[in-house]
């Protein structure tokens, strides 16, 4: 097998940074869904459509810059969106209204739509195809991480000085991010000295890069359009992780101090467990096996159905410790699709397409993650209890990530070959 680069790892610790950074700024919202909703006077519906407003721009952006990793500069192109996160969130703690808030939050899903695409595209220049689960998983493994450790930290720093400061901090961090990124991030290996990557791609591809109009085709097979609602299953529970958790063992569960900050800290560290742990176990059945439904689809979907089965059982639960364990359990298993998506999506595409395949499967994907804040808070409002409201929203989540996990696990099935390696650039159904 080819060799991976030393400078290959180099380039995915700062992917990895940049996916911590990344993840945390979405989820800060969250950890001050309390003070800012009693500061702005925002009903559970208000505050359901600022949770929602991340995602307006940023499955667009995602689908329309998340493309253009397959012909850009990658490394300019991720400089420039860091850019905008840092200064969105040097911005945010001046906000004075819900208006302001909403603006803030949907210029931040408009800088951060294109990252996944971009990390992507720049782990397929690095990194052999036989590395790629470890290294979409390492990414992965920084924002679930990367909230695990800030979770708490950040709780502090809003008990002592407010909301605002976690924001501040925040911004502080996504500068030195991007400042080591600029000096000693590259583009490619060959900015180096090492081949690319792609380059032997290209020679064992029938098919090479295609325009958006001959690719659009692709993306309504069978294979592609359960991919997406898999995907789109896990960023519903990220939405609602980030938006509604810290709410949810506040109010409905009474925590507080220490037990809030285990409870919205142990689902990050558990997920980022996840992360690595299934990206290496499916590298090594790809390896064993060569088999993609073996190695990735049957993973995935076995993951996808153990999440609907604890969000079920987490609400259900009449316990305080079986609470938190089921509620930690639901989004690591949940999360697993998202690092074997882009696996899966590069054994169907060719790597001159995987900036266009990896946008549109953020962008379908990531829209549930508009719809399920809105969803949560419109049945909180107007449910007899806000407990109530929440036990409704948890069980029709649990019956949807179970319906359509079945449906992926089953489904996703990739035309037979005489050898094991798929070199197409289409989904095929």
């Amino acid at each position: 097998m080819t060799r991976t680069p030393k400078y290959s790892w180099f380039i995915l610790f700062f992917l990895v940074l940049s996916g911590m950074i990344n993840q945390v700024d979405k989820i800060i919202i969250g950890l001050v869904s309390v003070p800012v909703m009693k500061e702005l006077d925002l009903s559970p519906s208000q505050w359901g459509v600022v949770g929602s407003s991340f995602f307006w721009a940023f499955t667009f952006s995602s689908l329309i810059l998340g493309g253009m990793a397959d012909s850009k500069n990658t490394k300019k192109m991720l400089s420039w969106m860091s850019l905008i996160w840092l200064l969105v969130q040097f911005a945010t703690p001046f906000v004075s209204s819900v208006s302001l808030l909403v603006l803030t939050r949907i210029i931040l899903g408009a800088g951060e739509g294109p990252a996944p695409a971009l990390s992507t595209a720049i782990i397929g220049k690095w990194f052999p195809k036989h590395r790629h689960g470890i290294g979409f998983g390492a990414v992965l493994l920084g924002t679930t991480g990367g909230s695990a450790i800030a979770s708490p930290l950040l709780i502090s720093l809003i008990d002592q000085y407010g909301w605002r400061s976690a924001f501040i901090a925040m911004g502080v961090m996504g500068l030195i991010v991007l400042v080591f990124w600029l000096v000693f991030g590259r583009d490619n290996p060959q900015e180096i000295g090492y081949p690319s990557f792609q380059q032997e791609e290209k020679q064992s591809s029938s098919l090479l890069k295609v325009s958006w109009r001959e690719f659009l085709p692709h993306l309504f097979s069978k294979n592609f359009i359960l991919i997406v609602l898999c995907g789109g299953c896990a960023y519903w529970l990220l939405a609602v992780q980030s938006v509604w958790f810290p709410a949810y063992f506040t109010k409905v569960q009474q925590f507080n101090g220490q037990m809030l900050q285990l409870a919205v800290a142990l689902p990050f560290l558990f997920a980022a467990f996840c992360q690595i742990g299934f990206a290496m176990l499916s590298d090594w059945l790809y390896r064993k096996t060569g088999d993609i439904r073996k190695a990735r689809v049957n993973l995935a979907g076995f993951m996808m159905l153990l999440s609907a089965l604890c969000v079920y059982l987490g609400n259900a639960a009449d316990s305080t410790a079986m609470t938190i364990v089921f509620f930690t359990l639901a989004p690591g298993f949940a999360y697993v699709i998202l690092s074997l998506a882009p696996a899966i999506l590069m054994e169907f595409y060719s790597p001159q397409n995987i900036g266009k395949a990896q946008g549109t499967f953020i962008a379908l994907a990531s829209a549930t993650s508009i719809i399920a804040p809105m969803v949560f808070g419109y049945l909180i409002q107007h449910s007899a209890t806000e407990a109530m409201g929440y036990g409704y929203a948890f069980e029709a989540s649990s019956f949807g990530m179970l319906i359509i996990g079945i449906l992926f696990w089953i489904g996703v099935r990739p035309a037979k070959r005489s050898h094991t390696t798929i070199k197409s650039d289409y989904v095929q159904s």
